[in-house]
């Protein structure tokens, strides 16, 4: 491309004949100079701009592969703490369910062994009732019949009886027994002073607590052998000294 200089330094050469106007071509070549001149230096001016966008252009270039590879790491990092975030749920999900399935099957077999124990209890209870009834019946059976039990007079005296009521009635009404019929006739019973013969055993029941009584809570005391009557309250008996026929 021709400059400026080039152009106004051009020299035309002159022929004989036909020639051009010199006047004209100089005028052309200033107008043309003054043309050219602007357009170079226009053409410089955006040179120098376009070099320094370009320049821009490549620190934008450069900065774009740099926000570029920093939003793939930070793509990256977000897609591998998305990964970890899901696995860690996902992990305490399941340990989770593990630890709550766990505890209902604890629950469940607590509630078994409770209803376990509650229908051990139940059961020995119905035992313990059952013994209990069957302890009671034969107490109510032996009171029932223990007014048709026959008196028979002892073989031997009758233990002193340790009731204040009977021991001064004993005291109060003696029974008069004669000398010269002391060693033949039989013993006599002190009056008002009736013995009861001992109830027949009852037969030995399988216990139904072998390992013990759950429901006891203290020992029970031991039964006499004996069974007797308080005489405190025997005035209106129809025998002994109280006793007047036909009244």
């Amino acid at each position: 491309m021709l400059t400026p200089q080039e152009v106004s330094s051009h020299a035309f050469t002159k022929g004989f004949m036909g020639g051009y106007n010199m006047t004209m071509v100089d005028e052309f070549l200033d107008e043309l100079t003054d043309d050219y001149t602007a357009l170079y230096k226009e053409n410089a001016a955006l040179k120098a701009k376009m070099k320094v966008l370009v320049e821009k252009v490549e620190d934008y270039r450069a900065t774009e592969d740099s926000m570029r590879a920093t939003l793939l790491t930070a793509q990256k990092m977000a897609d591998s703490i998305v990964r970890e975030a899901e696995a860690r749920r996902d992990n305490l999900l399941a340990q989770a369910e593990a630890d709550a399935r766990e505890r209902i099957a604890q629950i469940q077999r607590e509630v078994e062994a409770a209803e376990e124990r509650l229908r051990q209890g139940q059961r020995e209870l119905a035992q313990f009732i059952s013994a209990v009834q069957k302890v009671c019946n034969q107490e109510l059976k032996f009171l029932e019949e223990l007014p048709q039990l026959p008196i028979s007079a002892p073989a031997a005296p009758v233990q002193e009886i340790r009731e204040p009521a009977a021991a001064a009635s004993f005291q109060e009404t003696p029974a008069p027994e004669p000398a010269e019929a002391e060693d033949t006739a039989p013993p006599v019973s002190a009056p008002g002073a009736v013995e009861i013969p001992p109830a027949a055993a009852p037969v030995p029941e399988e216990d139904p607590y072998p390992e013990g009584d759950p429901f006891a809570k203290e020992p029970a005391e031991p039964l006499e052998a004996t069974r007797r009557i308080k005489f405190d309250k025997l005035d209106d008996l129809k025998f002994g000294p109280n006793y007047t026929s036909g009244t």
